[in-house]
């Protein structure tokens, strides 16, 4: 339950974090992560993710909402979907991802804090 109102800006956020074809800004706030992500075309998660991860596919789920662009999105069962501007994605773990042409991909996401 939200108690008092509370606001917060990508444009100040709590933590950036780089990585190779991409970003993400951080807001925590109320208890909750709020996540912008923005990744650059040639972006790949199993290429470009991975290598700091130590695994192959990722391993978390994800509840997203695409800002701009478009991405594939491929389960490790072969299942696809390809997102783009104003979809919203339930994704489980055990998936890869990749940008779809010549476009950034940014997209926002919010998760409980652990």
């Amino acid at each position: 339950m939200v108690s008092k109102l509370a606001v917060k800006s990508f444009d100040d956020p709590d933590e950036t974090v780089a990585f190779d074809n991409g970003r993400a800004e951080r807001v925590k706030l109320g208890g909750r992560t709020f996540w912008r992500s923005t990744v650059e075309p040639g972006w790949r998660f199993s290429r470009d993710n991975t290598p700091e991860l130590g695994t192959d596919h990722c391993p978390s789920p994800h509840r997203l909402y695409v800002l701009a662009g478009c991405m594939t999105v491929e389960m490790d069962d072969g299942t696809r979907e390809t997102l783009q501007q104003g979809d919203v994605a339930l994704i489980p773990p055990g998936h890869d991802a990749w940008v779809n042409g010549d476009e950034q991909v940014v997209f926002f996401e919010e998760t409980l804090e652990t």
